[in-house]
């Protein structure tokens, strides 16, 4: 009688491991050749791959590593913070500076 019962070896179960690793790889190289180099614009934000590439001087897509740089050190500032029931009679303003420059706020009461 034949036994119809499977019987797997230990790198059988590399399967799907392979495959997902795979996938991974896959998603990992286009999202990076094809979107960071064709869909992105010098006038676009740098990429979370051009921050990290530019730690190590490195360039890896379309803008600079001086101009990754330099726009990693930039820090937002609110112009207003508005009255203390929250509301704001004008537009918000944003304005970058060199470095963070902190709001200390003094309970006055």
């Amino acid at each position: 009688m034949v036994s119809l019962k499977q019987e797997f070896e230990f790198y059988d179960y590399f399967g799907p491991v392979v495959v997902i690793s795979l996938f991974a790889i896959t998603i990992l190289l286009i999202s990076f050749f094809i979107l960071n180099f064709f869909f992105i614009s010098k006038y676009d934000e740098p990429t979370v791959f051009e921050r990290i590439a530019s730690k190590h001087n490195l360039r890896l897509g379309p803008h600079s590593v001086k101009t990754v740089i330099s726009r990693k050190q930039r820090y937002m500032k609110d112009s207003n913070s508005g009255d203390p029931d929250g509301s704001v009679h004008e537009p918000r303003k944003v304005v970058f500076t060199k470095g963070p420059e902190p709001e200390v706020h003094i309970n006055s009461a």
